[in-house]
Protein backbone atom coordinates (compact mmCIF):
# COMPACT_ATOMS: atom_id res chain seq x y z
CA UNK A 1 0.00 0.00 0.00
CA UNK A 2 2.85 1.99 0.39
CA UNK A 3 3.90 2.02 -3.31
CA UNK A 4 0.72 4.48 -3.41
CA UNK A 5 1.76 7.66 -1.32
CA UNK A 6 4.21 9.28 -4.18
CA UNK A 7 1.16 9.03 -6.39
CA UNK A 8 -0.85 10.88 -3.38
CA UNK A 9 1.19 13.08 -3.35
CA UNK A 10 1.33 13.85 -7.20
CA UNK A 11 -2.96 14.17 -7.38
CA UNK A 12 -2.33 16.66 -4.52
CA UNK A 13 0.23 18.74 -6.96
CA UNK A 14 2.24 18.83 -3.68
CA UNK A 15 6.32 18.67 -3.90
CA UNK A 16 7.64 18.81 -0.82
CA UNK A 17 7.03 15.96 1.93
CA UNK A 18 8.41 16.32 5.26
CA UNK A 19 8.06 12.94 7.30
CA UNK A 20 7.59 12.90 10.95
CA UNK A 21 8.45 10.37 12.70
CA UNK A 22 10.44 8.53 16.18
CA UNK A 23 13.96 8.36 16.42
CA UNK A 24 13.43 4.63 16.96
CA UNK A 25 12.48 4.24 13.54
CA UNK A 26 14.82 5.95 11.45
CA UNK A 27 17.61 4.46 13.74
CA UNK A 28 16.10 0.80 14.20
CA UNK A 29 14.65 0.40 11.10
CA UNK A 30 15.11 0.84 7.26
CA UNK A 31 11.85 1.73 6.86
CA UNK A 32 12.45 5.61 7.23
CA UNK A 33 15.07 5.37 4.50
CA UNK A 34 12.79 3.56 2.05
CA UNK A 35 10.06 6.02 2.53
CA UNK A 36 12.26 8.80 1.73
CA UNK A 37 14.12 7.09 -1.13
CA UNK A 38 10.50 6.61 -2.77
CA UNK A 39 9.57 9.79 -2.30
CA UNK A 40 12.57 10.62 -4.51
CA UNK A 41 13.11 14.24 -5.27
CA UNK A 42 9.50 15.37 -3.75
CA UNK A 43 11.40 14.55 0.70
CA UNK A 44 12.18 17.54 1.77
CA UNK A 45 13.11 16.13 4.88
CA UNK A 46 12.52 14.12 8.12
CA UNK A 47 11.91 15.13 11.89
CA UNK A 48 12.53 12.22 14.28
CA UNK A 49 12.64 13.96 17.06
CA UNK A 50 8.67 12.95 18.32
CA UNK A 51 8.26 11.50 22.44
CA UNK A 52 5.61 9.86 23.56
CA UNK A 53 2.40 11.49 24.57
CA UNK A 54 3.13 14.44 22.02
CA UNK A 55 5.23 16.75 24.53
CA UNK A 56 4.25 20.60 23.47
CA UNK A 57 8.26 21.44 22.95
CA UNK A 58 8.41 18.68 20.67
CA UNK A 59 5.16 19.88 18.37
CA UNK A 60 6.82 23.42 18.56
CA UNK A 61 10.07 22.27 17.35
CA UNK A 62 8.55 20.13 14.79
CA UNK A 63 6.40 22.96 13.59
CA UNK A 64 9.22 25.16 12.97
CA UNK A 65 10.73 22.40 11.36
CA UNK A 66 8.03 21.89 8.72
CA UNK A 67 8.25 26.28 8.54
CA UNK A 68 11.48 26.07 7.23
CA UNK A 69 11.57 22.91 5.45
CA UNK A 70 8.97 24.69 2.86
CA UNK A 71 7.09 21.46 2.88
CA UNK A 72 3.36 21.45 1.40
CA UNK A 73 2.61 18.21 2.72
CA UNK A 74 2.96 16.07 5.98
CA UNK A 75 3.75 12.16 5.93
CA UNK A 76 3.10 11.11 9.62
CA UNK A 77 4.89 8.05 9.97
CA UNK A 78 4.21 6.53 13.27
CA UNK A 79 1.73 5.70 16.51
CA UNK A 80 -1.03 7.64 17.76
CA UNK A 81 1.77 9.93 19.35
CA UNK A 82 3.40 11.20 16.19
CA UNK A 83 -0.16 11.17 14.61
CA UNK A 84 -1.17 13.57 17.55
CA UNK A 85 1.82 15.66 16.59
CA UNK A 86 1.32 15.76 13.05
CA UNK A 87 -2.51 17.10 13.54
CA UNK A 88 -1.27 19.64 16.07
CA UNK A 89 2.05 20.77 13.81
CA UNK A 90 0.11 20.95 10.48
CA UNK A 91 -2.74 23.84 12.13
CA UNK A 92 0.39 25.51 14.23
CA UNK A 93 2.01 26.02 10.56
CA UNK A 94 -1.10 27.19 8.73
CA UNK A 95 -1.81 29.61 11.35
CA UNK A 96 -5.12 30.96 11.78
CA UNK A 97 -6.27 32.01 7.87
CA UNK A 98 -4.97 29.12 5.98
CA UNK A 99 -6.94 26.45 4.66
CA UNK A 100 -5.86 22.55 5.12
CA UNK A 101 -5.34 22.51 1.03
CA UNK A 102 -2.06 24.42 1.94
CA UNK A 103 -0.62 21.82 4.07
CA UNK A 104 -2.53 18.49 3.67
CA UNK A 105 -1.27 15.13 5.85
CA UNK A 106 -0.82 11.43 4.80
CA UNK A 107 -1.11 9.17 7.77
CA UNK A 108 0.74 6.01 7.77
CA UNK A 109 0.29 4.55 11.08
CA UNK A 110 2.69 1.62 13.15
CA UNK A 111 0.39 0.79 15.37
CA UNK A 112 -3.72 0.47 16.24
CA UNK A 113 -4.51 3.48 18.31
CA UNK A 114 -6.94 5.16 15.32
CA UNK A 115 -6.72 8.71 16.40
CA UNK A 116 -5.85 9.06 12.60
CA UNK A 117 -9.53 9.27 11.78
CA UNK A 118 -10.40 12.22 13.91
CA UNK A 119 -9.63 15.86 13.37
CA UNK A 120 -8.21 16.40 17.15
CA UNK A 121 -5.24 15.66 18.82
CA UNK A 122 -3.86 15.83 22.44
CA UNK A 123 -0.54 16.72 23.90
CA UNK A 124 0.91 16.97 26.74
CA UNK A 125 3.11 19.84 28.44
CA UNK A 126 0.71 22.81 29.59
CA UNK A 127 0.15 21.22 32.47
CA UNK A 128 2.33 18.70 33.94
CA UNK A 129 0.63 15.22 34.03
CA UNK A 130 -2.52 16.37 32.37
CA UNK A 131 -3.41 15.90 28.56
CA UNK A 132 -4.57 18.91 26.84
CA UNK A 133 -6.70 18.44 23.68
CA UNK A 134 -6.43 20.44 20.61
CA UNK A 135 -9.22 20.42 17.47
CA UNK A 136 -9.61 21.85 14.07
CA UNK A 137 -11.83 20.82 10.98
CA UNK A 138 -7.95 21.36 9.02
CA UNK A 139 -6.32 18.08 11.46
CA UNK A 140 -8.06 15.62 9.09
CA UNK A 141 -5.79 13.80 6.95
CA UNK A 142 -6.02 13.83 3.10
CA UNK A 143 -5.18 9.92 3.31
CA UNK A 144 -4.69 7.31 5.69
CA UNK A 145 -2.63 4.52 4.49
CA UNK A 146 -3.04 1.04 6.30
CA UNK A 147 -0.09 -0.93 5.09
CA UNK A 148 0.34 -3.89 7.42
CA UNK A 149 3.82 -4.54 6.58
CA UNK A 150 4.97 -1.36 7.81
CA UNK A 151 3.63 -2.55 11.31
CA UNK A 152 6.25 -5.63 11.53
CA UNK A 153 8.59 -3.47 13.23
CA UNK A 154 5.97 -2.17 15.74
CA UNK A 155 6.74 -4.03 19.70
CA UNK A 156 4.75 -6.68 20.00
CA UNK A 157 2.87 -5.37 23.38
CA UNK A 158 2.45 -2.12 21.70
CA UNK A 159 0.81 -3.60 18.75
CA UNK A 160 -1.73 -5.56 20.93
CA UNK A 161 -1.92 -2.94 23.38
CA UNK A 162 -3.21 -0.23 20.75
CA UNK A 163 -5.37 -2.96 19.39
CA UNK A 164 -7.12 -2.84 23.16
CA UNK A 165 -7.17 1.31 22.66
CA UNK A 166 -9.55 0.12 19.25
CA UNK A 167 -11.68 -2.07 21.52
CA UNK A 168 -11.97 1.18 24.05
CA UNK A 169 -12.75 3.16 20.82
CA UNK A 170 -15.86 0.16 20.03
CA UNK A 171 -17.32 0.09 23.43
CA UNK A 172 -17.45 3.37 24.07
CA UNK A 173 -19.12 4.32 20.77
CA UNK A 174 -21.78 1.95 21.99
CA UNK A 175 -22.04 2.87 25.56
CA UNK A 176 -21.01 6.71 25.15
CA UNK A 177 -23.34 9.94 25.53
CA UNK A 178 -24.88 10.00 22.23
CA UNK A 179 -25.14 5.97 20.46
CA UNK A 180 -26.44 5.91 17.17
CA UNK A 181 -27.47 2.72 15.05
CA UNK A 182 -24.62 3.42 12.37
CA UNK A 183 -21.60 3.44 14.53
CA UNK A 184 -22.93 0.67 16.78
CA UNK A 185 -23.14 -1.29 13.81
CA UNK A 186 -19.74 -0.44 12.81
CA UNK A 187 -18.37 -0.82 16.59
CA UNK A 188 -20.07 -4.32 16.88
CA UNK A 189 -17.77 -5.66 14.05
CA UNK A 190 -14.83 -4.06 14.78
CA UNK A 191 -14.88 -6.07 18.54
CA UNK A 192 -16.00 -9.16 16.57
CA UNK A 193 -13.21 -8.97 14.30
CA UNK A 194 -10.73 -7.49 17.04
CA UNK A 195 -11.66 -10.23 19.95
CA UNK A 196 -10.87 -12.72 16.64
CA UNK A 197 -7.60 -11.08 14.95
CA UNK A 198 -5.84 -9.37 17.51
CA UNK A 199 -4.64 -12.76 19.43
CA UNK A 200 -4.23 -14.25 16.67
CA UNK A 201 -1.26 -11.62 15.74
CA UNK A 202 -0.54 -12.62 19.08
CA UNK A 203 0.20 -16.46 18.33
CA UNK A 204 1.96 -15.27 14.71
CA UNK A 205 3.17 -11.73 14.77
CA UNK A 206 3.77 -12.59 10.85
CA UNK A 207 0.37 -13.21 10.15
CA UNK A 208 -0.28 -10.05 7.92
CA UNK A 209 -3.78 -11.26 7.04
CA UNK A 210 -4.42 -10.95 11.00
CA UNK A 211 -2.63 -7.91 11.17
CA UNK A 212 -4.76 -6.14 7.86
CA UNK A 213 -7.76 -7.17 9.69
CA UNK A 214 -7.23 -5.52 13.11
CA UNK A 215 -6.02 -2.24 11.18
CA UNK A 216 -9.29 -2.12 9.51
CA UNK A 217 -11.44 -3.00 12.73
CA UNK A 218 -9.21 -0.06 14.34
CA UNK A 219 -10.48 2.19 11.41
CA UNK A 220 -14.24 1.07 11.83
CA UNK A 221 -14.41 1.37 15.73
CA UNK A 222 -12.91 5.14 15.07
CA UNK A 223 -15.94 5.86 12.71
CA UNK A 224 -18.61 7.99 13.69
CA UNK A 225 -16.54 8.86 17.46
CA UNK A 226 -16.24 12.45 16.51
CA UNK A 227 -20.16 12.36 16.37
CA UNK A 228 -21.15 9.44 19.22
CA UNK A 229 -18.17 10.74 21.82
CA UNK A 230 -15.86 8.67 23.66
CA UNK A 231 -16.80 8.17 27.24
CA UNK A 232 -15.32 7.75 30.19
CA UNK A 233 -12.93 4.78 29.86
CA UNK A 234 -11.00 7.15 26.73
CA UNK A 235 -10.99 10.11 29.17
CA UNK A 236 -9.92 8.57 32.58
CA UNK A 237 -7.21 6.57 30.24
CA UNK A 238 -6.30 10.26 28.79
CA UNK A 239 -5.52 11.15 32.36
CA UNK A 240 -3.89 8.06 33.72
CA UNK A 241 -1.35 8.18 30.88
CA UNK A 242 -0.55 11.75 31.17
CA UNK A 243 0.26 11.59 35.61
CA UNK A 244 1.90 8.17 35.40
CA UNK A 245 3.29 8.10 31.61
CA UNK A 246 1.38 5.00 30.71
CA UNK A 247 0.60 4.00 27.39
CA UNK A 248 -2.98 4.46 25.98
CA UNK A 249 -3.64 0.99 25.15
CA UNK A 250 -2.41 -0.26 28.73
CA UNK A 251 -4.55 2.34 30.24
CA UNK A 252 -7.74 0.73 27.97
CA UNK A 253 -6.90 -2.46 29.62
CA UNK A 254 -7.04 -1.12 33.09
CA UNK A 255 -10.32 1.22 32.73
CA UNK A 256 -12.53 -1.12 30.50
CA UNK A 257 -13.72 -3.68 32.79
CA UNK A 258 -14.60 -0.96 35.87
CA UNK A 259 -16.13 1.58 33.17
CA UNK A 260 -18.33 -1.26 31.79
CA UNK A 261 -19.52 -2.53 35.09
CA UNK A 262 -19.88 1.21 36.44
CA UNK A 263 -22.09 2.56 33.19
CA UNK A 264 -24.36 -0.47 33.37
CA UNK A 265 -27.36 1.31 34.82
CA UNK A 266 -26.82 4.00 32.09
CA UNK A 267 -26.90 2.21 29.26
CA UNK A 268 -28.50 -1.43 30.34
CA UNK A 269 -28.90 -2.19 26.48
CA UNK A 270 -25.65 -0.90 24.89
CA UNK A 271 -23.93 -3.20 27.59
CA UNK A 272 -25.79 -6.19 26.40
CA UNK A 273 -24.85 -5.52 22.61
CA UNK A 274 -20.87 -5.17 23.96
CA UNK A 275 -21.36 -8.53 25.94
CA UNK A 276 -22.80 -10.01 22.37
CA UNK A 277 -19.90 -9.00 20.15
CA UNK A 278 -17.50 -10.00 22.37
CA UNK A 279 -18.76 -13.41 21.48
CA UNK A 280 -20.96 -14.29 25.13
CA UNK A 281 -24.32 -16.07 24.69
CA UNK A 282 -26.67 -13.10 25.91
CA UNK A 283 -29.79 -15.24 25.48
CA UNK A 284 -31.83 -16.06 29.31
CA UNK A 285 -29.25 -13.07 30.45
CA UNK A 286 -30.72 -10.27 32.24
CA UNK A 287 -28.96 -6.67 31.26
CA UNK A 288 -26.47 -6.81 34.81
CA UNK A 289 -25.07 -10.26 33.73
CA UNK A 290 -24.47 -9.61 30.69
CA UNK A 291 -22.73 -6.87 30.93
CA UNK A 292 -20.63 -8.74 34.22
CA UNK A 293 -19.85 -11.57 31.77
CA UNK A 294 -18.99 -9.10 29.37
CA UNK A 295 -16.18 -7.14 31.38
CA UNK A 296 -14.86 -9.91 32.72
CA UNK A 297 -14.36 -10.90 28.99
CA UNK A 298 -12.51 -8.26 28.34
CA UNK A 299 -10.22 -8.62 31.21
CA UNK A 300 -9.42 -12.49 30.41
CA UNK A 301 -8.91 -11.33 26.86
CA UNK A 302 -6.11 -8.68 27.81
CA UNK A 303 -4.55 -11.32 30.57
CA UNK A 304 -4.41 -13.52 27.53
CA UNK A 305 -2.60 -10.93 25.71
CA UNK A 306 -0.42 -10.48 28.09
CA UNK A 307 -1.32 -6.75 29.05
CA UNK A 308 -1.49 -5.08 32.50
CA UNK A 309 -5.22 -5.05 33.85
CA UNK A 310 -4.45 -3.37 37.17
CA UNK A 311 -3.08 0.07 38.31
CA UNK A 312 -0.34 -1.34 40.41
CA UNK A 313 1.25 -3.05 37.81
CA UNK A 314 1.96 0.38 35.95
CA UNK A 315 3.38 3.04 38.41
CA UNK A 316 0.76 4.32 39.54
CA UNK A 317 0.61 6.25 42.71
CA UNK A 318 -2.79 5.93 45.18
CA UNK A 319 -1.58 9.32 46.44
CA UNK A 320 -2.45 10.89 43.13
CA UNK A 321 -5.76 9.43 42.51
CA UNK A 322 -7.44 12.74 43.52
CA UNK A 323 -5.33 14.83 41.32
CA UNK A 324 -6.78 12.31 38.26
CA UNK A 325 -10.22 12.03 39.72
CA UNK A 326 -10.27 15.85 39.24
CA UNK A 327 -8.34 16.28 36.04
CA UNK A 328 -10.68 13.68 34.39
CA UNK A 329 -13.88 15.53 35.51
CA UNK A 330 -12.58 18.55 34.21
CA UNK A 331 -11.29 17.27 30.64
CA UNK A 332 -15.33 15.33 30.54
CA UNK A 333 -16.79 18.55 31.64
CA UNK A 334 -14.63 20.43 28.73
CA UNK A 335 -15.79 17.83 26.16
CA UNK A 336 -19.68 18.15 27.54
CA UNK A 337 -20.67 15.37 28.73
CA UNK A 338 -19.24 15.08 32.67
CA UNK A 339 -21.57 17.31 33.93
CA UNK A 340 -23.03 14.52 36.36
CA UNK A 341 -19.87 13.33 37.28
CA UNK A 342 -18.16 13.15 40.49
CA UNK A 343 -14.59 13.40 41.56
CA UNK A 344 -15.08 11.50 44.66
CA UNK A 345 -16.98 8.51 42.42
CA UNK A 346 -13.87 8.78 39.52
CA UNK A 347 -11.39 8.31 42.56
CA UNK A 348 -13.48 5.90 43.97
CA UNK A 349 -13.33 3.64 40.15
CA UNK A 350 -9.34 4.50 40.38
CA UNK A 351 -9.62 2.42 43.78
CA UNK A 352 -11.26 -0.45 41.67
CA UNK A 353 -8.73 -0.31 39.93
CA UNK A 354 -5.48 -0.54 41.79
Amino acid sequence: AILRIPRLVDGLGKQRVMMLTFRTLSTETRLVTELEAMLGPRWAGTYTSLRQHAPRADVAHAARAVHDSGADLILGFGGSSVTDAAKIVAVQVLGPQRPQSDLPMILLPTTLSAGEYTPAAGMTGDEPGVKTYVGDPRMAPYAVVLDPEMTLATPRDLWLSTGVKSIDHACEAMWGPRPHPVTDALARDALRRLADALPRTAADPEDLDARLECQIAGWMSMAGVVNVQVYLSHTLGHQIGARWDVPHGITSGITLPVVMTFLHDEQPSAMVRVAEALGIDVAGLSSREACASGAAELGELFSALGLPTRLRDVGADPADFAAVAAATVAAARSTGWGGGLDPEQVRELLERMW
